[in-house]
């Protein structure tokens, strides 16, 4: 099906960092699409090489990210349409997505959210599908303020509506990417709610095990073989790495 024919009236913003591996295969999927933002925070590989060879992209930069839902705000300023679409750079949309958004009645009053699948070296992970809030018209609403685990506001008088069809999450790689990530959010969970979150010094042991249990036995990750093992671990390392560095900050300060 030939998507550039009608282009889709959304802006679609994407976040950038180092990402070449990923950056082709996302915006090949979105020619669909007159107006795609890349926001650049600090590549040092060929991203912007690859972000140049697509017409319908512009480029904005910026020195890091301390603040995601500030982040997301700012390059939503730049887009050309009221509707935008939020992706990650690692996120490829499918045709079965474009056809449900091609279809859409949008409401300005509503936030869209969008299923995303985990894929792990190439292979998908159905039980670690999550759900994130992703299409809606910035003059009605706009993301938070949170440093991480940002989130669309959903204001009085507005709903949610859950888009049927799912965008691919190419997220990982690696182990080394799994741990790399692990560590980087926690240390953000840290900088964000060090004076909000209730502890006791067994927090990041049943944090971590209730994080492994749901995924690998709730959720049934057994079935996924090494990969679903592994995700569930690094995925309870994540939790246990959040509420230990709290721990070890709290007992700092």
């Amino acid at each position: 099906m030939n998507y550039q024919h009608e282009p889709i009236p959304i802006s679609v913003c994407i976040l950038a960092k180092n990402c070449e591996t990923k950056i082709e295969s996302c915006l090949k999927l979105l020619t669909a699409f007159d107006d795609v933002l890349v926001l650049d925070t600090g590549s040092t590989d060929r991203t912007l090489d690859i972000v140049a060879l697509f017409s319908n992209v512009r480029v904005f930069h910026q020195d890091g990210i301390s603040n995601f839902g500030e982040t997301r705000n700012f390059i939503t300023e730049k887009a050309k349409c009221d509707w935008v679409l939020h992706i990650d750079s690692d996120e490829f949309v499918t045709p079965e997505f474009l056809d449900e958004i091609r279809n859409l009645v949008l409401d300005t009053n509503t936030v869209y959210s969008i299923c995303l699948r985990m894929f792990y070296r190439g292979h998908s992970l159905p039980p670690f599908d999550t759900r994130s809030c992703r299409l809606y018209h910035r003059r009605t609403t706009s993301w938070n303020m949170r440093a991480v685990h940002e989130i669309i506001e959903i204001r009085k008088g507005m709903t949610l509506y859950p888009l049927k069809t799912i965008i691919e999450h190419h997220s990982y790689d690696s182990v080394k990417q799994l741990i790399d990530k692990a560590q980087y959010y926690s240390t953000l969970f840290v900088e964000q709610f060090h004076e909000d979150v209730t502890i006791s010094s067994w927090s990041p042991f049943f944090h971590g095990v209730g994080m492994f249990l749901k995924f690998y036995i709730l959720r049934r990750s057994f079935l996924y073989g090494y990969s679903g093992f592994l995700v569930s671990f690094c995925l309870s390392l994540a939790s246990f790495l959040k509420y230990a560095k709290l721990i070890e900050y709290r007992k700092n300060s």
